[in-house]
C-alpha cells in the first residue's frame, strides 16, 4: 500500500504542479511523513561503537560532547526511527532512544580568593570556622557535587596562643625576687622593650623548637609603685638573619681550644654540671679566641661559630652566632619575638565538599607506614591503584560503623619520581569502601523532532486505571472525548493529566517534559496521546 500510495502521490505533482524539483521533493515529503516508524530504543555504548565514533580512549570527555556526536550516531544505526505526526501537522509520537555512556569525569578543582563582596554577602570580614567556611560555599557554591575540591583564599583571624608567666620565668630574667616587672619611672622595666626583651628570652627558652609566625598573648605582673596589676603582650616570632655582607664563618681549630685551656681534648666539655655546660661560659671563652684571631673586626661584624663539644656520651658540633658591639661578643639571636599588632591573614585551604565543606583526610607518617607506604617521607609509591586499594582497607578501620554509601575525601602524597598530591573520593557501598573511578557510566536520553535527534528529557507515561480513578475517570478507565462530553477538549484532559502528573512526578523540574498515553472513546475504544511540559507551577501543552 505504501509503494502505492507514493506512486499515486508522485503522479499528482506531476501533472497538478508547476515548482521546481526542490519544492516537489519538500512537497512529497511532507504528504509522506506520517509514515514514520516510532520506537524506544535502550543500548549501551561497546567497545566497537567508540571506534565508530572515533573515541581511542573508550569515553567521552564531556556530556557536551556526548550531546553533539551522538545524534547523528544514533541516526546512523536506526535510520528507520523518527515521528508521527497529528493531522494539524505536530507530533504525535516520538522515537527515543536512551544510552549508556562511559564519561570522563575526574574530580573537579577550582581555586577561589573571596573577596570583599563575599564578605559583606554574609556580614563578616573573615572566615574563622566551620559554620562560616559552609555559610560562604552555601551562598557562592550551591549546587556542586560531593567530592568537588575548592582551594579557597580568605581572610581570617591569627591563632594566638595565651601564656602566662609563671614564678620560673620571672627568675630566669632576674625577676624572681617579687615575681613581676618592675615599671616605675626610671627602672629597669619601665618601658615595653625592655618588658620584651625579657619576654623574649623567656619564650626563646621555653619553646625552642617554636616556628617562625608563633604567636603569643604573654600575660604578666608588673608593678607601678602602688600595686600590682596584670598586663598583657603580644608578640610574633620572627626571623633575625644577618647581614651576610658582614657575616663571618669559622670553624674553631686546635690552635683555638689550647689558646682557652681546652687544648686536651679540644671540645668543651657540656656534661650537666660542668661550668662550660652554661652557653655564657662558652661565649666568653669563644669572646676570647675571636679577638685574637680577628683583631681588626668592626662594631656590627657577624661571626657563626662551629666549635666541637662532650656530652658524656659523643660529640656533638654545636654552633653560635656571635655580633661585635667593638668591645665584646654578645649572641645573637636569629629569632626574636617581635612586637605584634593584631591584623586579619590571608590563607588558603583545601576544602572537599562530603556532606559539609572541609578539608579532606589526610594522614600521618605513623598511617602511611601502617598501610604499606613509606613513614619517612610520609608517601605511596608505585601505583595509584595500590594505594587507594590500601586506603580503602585503612578506612574500614577509621569508620567501623559505616553506613551505605557513606563518602569520605582523602588526600595523600604519592612519589613518582617527585612527590604530587592525590585527591580520591571513596563510597561505601554497605560492605567494602572502594574510590570512586573518574571514568562513570551515565545516560543521555534523546528524542525525535521529526528530522534528527536532539537531546531530550521527555518521559513516556501511559495512564493506568489508578490513575483515570484519581480523576474520577474509574468507571470505564478511559476519556470520553466525544462531542459535547467532559473531555472532548484537549485543554480539558490537560487539566486532569496535571493532577495525575504532580501526583505520580511530585519532584519533576522546570522543562519536564512528558508524552502522556492514555485510553478514549470516542464512539469507539481507542488511544491518543498528548505531550506537555512543566513550566511554572503547570503542565501546559508542548
Amino acid at each position: 500500500m505504501k509503494k502505492i500510495f507514493y506512486l499515486f502521490v508522485s503522479l499528482v505533482f506531476i501533472f497538478t504542479s508547476c515548482n521546481p524539483l526542490e519544492d516537489l521533493d519538500a512537497e512529497l515529503a511532507e504528504s509522506t511523513k506520517l509514515n514514520g516508524i516510532v520506537g524506544d530504543i535502550a543500548r549501551t555504548l561497546s567497545d566497537e561503537d567508540y571506534e565508530i565514533l572515533d573515541l581511542s580512549y573508550g569515553n567521552f570527555n564531556s556530556e557536551d560532547l556526548a550531546k553533539e556526536m551522538l545524534p547523528s550516531f544514533i541516526s546512523g544505526q536506526y535510520p528507520a526511527l523518527g515521528v508521527t505526526f497529528k493531522a494539524d501537522g505536530s507530533i504525535n509520537q516520538a522515537s527515543s532512544a536512551l544510552i549508556t555512556y562511559k564519561l570522563y569525569n575526574p574530580i573537579k578543582f577550582e581555586e577561589y580568593t573571596v573577596v570583599d563582596a563575599d564578605y559583606a554577602a554574609l556580614e563578616l570580614t573573615s572566615l574563622n570556622n566551620s559554620g562560616e567556611y559552609n555559610d560562604f560555599f552555601d551562598q557562592k557554591f550551591p549546587s556542586e557535587v560531593k567530592g568537588t575540591v575548592i582551594d579557597l583564599t580568605f581572610k581570617t583571624e591569627p591563632t594566638i596562643e595565651n601564656y602566662t608567666l609563671t614564678d620560673d620565668d620571672y627568675d630566669f630574667v632576674g625577676s624572681g625576687r617579687f615575681n613581676n616587672f618592675d615599671i616605675r619611672t626610671g627602672r629597669d622595666d619601665e618601658l615595653i622593650e625592655a618588658r620584651r626583651v625579657k619576654i623574649q628570652a623567656i619564650l626563646l627558652n621555653n619553646f625552642p623548637e617554636a616556628a617562625f609566625g608563633v604567636k603569643y598573648n604573654v600575660i604578666y605582673d608588673a608593678y607601678d609603685g602602688s600595686s600590682t596589676e596584670e598586663y598583657n603582650l603580644e608578640v610574633q616570632l620572627e626571623e633575625n638573619p644577618t647581614d651576610p655582607s658582614k657575616t663571618i664563618v669559622y670553624t674553631l681549630v686546635n690552635a683555638d681550644y689550647e689558646l682557652i685551656g681546652n687544648g686536651t681534648f679540644n671540645n668543651f666539655d657540656i656534661r650537666d654540671g660542668k661550668p662550660e655546660a652554661d652557653v655564657q661560659v662558652r661565649r666568653a671563652k669563644i669572646e676570647t679566641i675571636l679577638l685574637n684571631n680577628y683583631p681588626d673586626a668592626v662594631s656590627g661584624d657577624f661571626f657563626v661559630i662551629t666549635y666541637d663539644t662532650y656530652d658524656g656520651v659523643g660529640r656533638p658540633v654545636l654552633e653560635m652566632i656571635l655580633q661585635f658591639d667593638g668591645t665584646n661578643y654578645n649572641i645573637f639571636d636569629v629569632k626574636v619575638y617581635a612586637l605584634y599588632t593584631f591584623t586579619l591573614e590571608d590563607t588558603t585551604m583545601r576544602f572537599t565538599l562530603v556532606d559539609d565543606w572541609a578539608a579532606p583526610i589526610s594522614f600521618t607518617s605513623e598511617e602511611y607506614e601502617l598501610m604499606g607506604g613509606s613513614g619517612r617521607f610520609s608517601n605511596f609509591s608505585g601505583a595509584t591503584s595500590e594505594a587507594n586499594r590500601k586506603i580503602a582497607i585503612y578506612l574500614e578501620t577509621l569508620y567501623p560503623f559505616a553506613a551505605d554509601e557513606d563518602f569520605v575525601a582523602v588526600q595523600y602524597n604519592f612519589y613518582s619520581g617527585s612527590t604530587s598530591i592525590k585527591n580520591v573520593n571513596f563510597v561505601f557501598d554497605g560492605a567494602v569502601w572502594s574510590s570512586i573511578s573518574s571514568v562513570i557510566d551515565t545516560e543521555l536520553k534523546f528524542g525525535h523532532d521529526g528530522s534528527s535527534w536532539v537531546p531530550d528529557n521527555t518521559i513516556k507515561y501511559t495512564l493506568t486505571n489508578a490513575d483515570f480513578a484519581l480523576v474520577d475517570n474509574g468507571r470505564y478507565n478511559n476519556f470520553d472525548v466525544r462531542a459535547g462530553k467532559d473531555e472532548e477538549t484537549v485543554a480539558s484532559r490537560v487539566v486532569k493529566l496535571n493532577v495525575i502528573l504532580k501526583a505520580n512526578f511530585p519532584a519533576s523540574a522546570q522543562g519536564q517534559k512528558f508524552s502522556v498515553t492514555y485510553a478514549v472513546y470516542d464512539g469507539a475504544n481507542g488511544f491518543r496521546t498528548t505531550n506537555v511540559i512543566l513550566e511554572g507551577a503547570d503542565y501546559i501543552l508542548q
